[in-house]
């Protein structure tokens, strides 16, 4: 799961930057993009329809350490269409013991960059394989949500990653 999280999440921040000839489609286009322009983490998962002991002991960890100031994923999406991910999900370690489960924020993490476009609701970008991938975000004020399916159509169907920026 965090290894095709940190594709997505990786894929978004690879996007290019582009914008619509229209007039008024132009100024929209262009309100998002500045909308989308800055820092982004992960704050919550959320399993919609799903029962899955293992989504939902996901979703609880990406809960506690956001609200620790521990975020597993951070975007950071800049005007010259460059992003910077900064992806700690490989280095979660779950301690057992006799209270319970610990999950401590990762020290380590992995850094991509790569550019981005936004058409709309269209996010673009350059995924693990080296190519465009396009995908459908929502963006809400300091709210932005990826669709489960773009992070596993076959075990994420309705889930949702979402990010606020910080």
């Amino acid at each position: 799961m965090k290894l095709k999280l940190l594709y997505v999440v990786m894929a978004i921040a690879t996007l290019s930057y582009s914008c619509s000839t229209d007039g008024d489609d132009n100024e929209i286009n262009e309100d998002s993009i500045s909308n989308l322009v800055g820092v982004w983490n992960l704050t919550t998962v959320n399993f919609t329809g799903q029962d899955a002991s293992e989504l939902n002991l996901a979703a609880e960890i990406v809960d506690n350490l956001a609200d620790e100031g521990c975020y597993l994923v951070s975007l950071d999406f800049n005007e010259d269409s460059s992003v910077i991910g900064t992806y700690k999900t490989d280095f979660i370690e779950i301690n057992a013991g006799p209270t319970g489960l610990d999950v401590p924020c990762p020290t380590e993490s992995l850094t991509e960059t790569s550019v981005w476009s936004l058409d709309g609701n269209q996010l673009t970008f350059i995924n693990e394989d080296l190519e465009e991938e396009t995908i459908e975000i929502s963006l809400d004020g300091n709210t932005l949500i990826l669709a489960g399916e773009a992070i596993d159509a076959d075990n994420y169907s309705g889930a949702e990653a979402v990010f606020m920026k910080n």
